[in-house]
């Protein structure tokens, strides 16, 4: 019996679901049930988590019987987005255990991997209430002025400012934001932390349709970077991700 009957989605929420995805793990587990897509992923190291969501009403179709999971080579689908051009939608249609495309006058199908052979983690609970709201093309500048400087940044929040600051015995690179700069700023005192700068680089750099990231932090403890890439919720990318923070010693 076919559980997943057909999915219609754009290339540009096709394409971002895998990049999204591919800053953290070559293979995933894509659950499907009446609300939307749902995929959350771990990476190998256990230092980046993702948790993201696409309803229903963001596909063009959504034909779903029940809840299924479908395990996934995330490079065979980045091979897939390399077929369509930046208008285009794609079908999807799911046939015993392989998943069909059709992308215009292309159809190519790729083998579904064995569920039990891809872990779907658990979300750890993880809440502070000192956060900020930033341009994400703002953050960006910062990280990537600090690239080679260290290997890792430190995240610095005060009541009237944001820090992003890295430093090494001969070089230092630091982003400073005053609360009027920012689209949001939550913080009664000072919170500091590091974190691996190349992860959260590359995290940053896949948010591209995303225009402001919240990040949300306390003394040496995970960052939460919630994204979404549309200004509704219903009809775009949202989730986020939680990055491990670096222990200094």
């Amino acid at each position: 019996m076919i559980i997943l009957t057909k999915l219609t989605i754009s290339i540009k929420n096709f394409r971002e679901i895998i990049d999204l995805l591919n800053t953290v793990v070559s293979e995933a587990k894509l659950k499907l049930d009446s609300k939307g897509l749902n995929v959350k992923a771990v990476d190998s190291a256990h230092v980046a988590m993702i948790d993201m969501q696409l309803n229903r009403e963001a596909f063009i179709e959504y034909d779903v019987d029940q809840e299924d999971e479908l395990a996934v080579d995330v490079d065979k689908l980045k091979g897939i987005i390399k077929l369509a051009s930046s208008n285009e939608n794609i079908v999807i249609v799911k046939e015993h255990e392989r998943l069909k495309f059709r992308i215009g006058s292309i159809s190519k199908s790729i083998p579904l991997l064995d569920n039990s052979s891809v872990t779907t983690p658990k979300v750890p609970s993880i809440h502070s209430e000192s956060y900020v709201v930033i341009r994400k093309v703002e953050l960006e500048r910062g990280l990537k002025a600090a690239e080679d400087v260290s290997d890792a940044i430190k995240l610095i929040m005060k009541p009237d400012e944001f820090r992003a600051r890295s430093a090494s015995e001969s070089e230092d690179s630091e982003l400073v934001l005053q609360k009027s700069e920012l689209g949001e700023l939550n913080c009664n005192s000072e919170v500091k932390s590091s974190y691996p700068l190349d992860y959260l680089l590359r995290i940053v750099k896949s948010l591209g349709n995303s225009e402001e990231l919240k990040l949300s932090f306390k003394d040496d403890y995970p960052l939460s970077i919630e994204f979404k890439n549309s200004k509704d919720s219903a009809e775009g990318i949202f989730g986020f991700f939680l990055l491990a923070p670096r222990m200094e010693h």
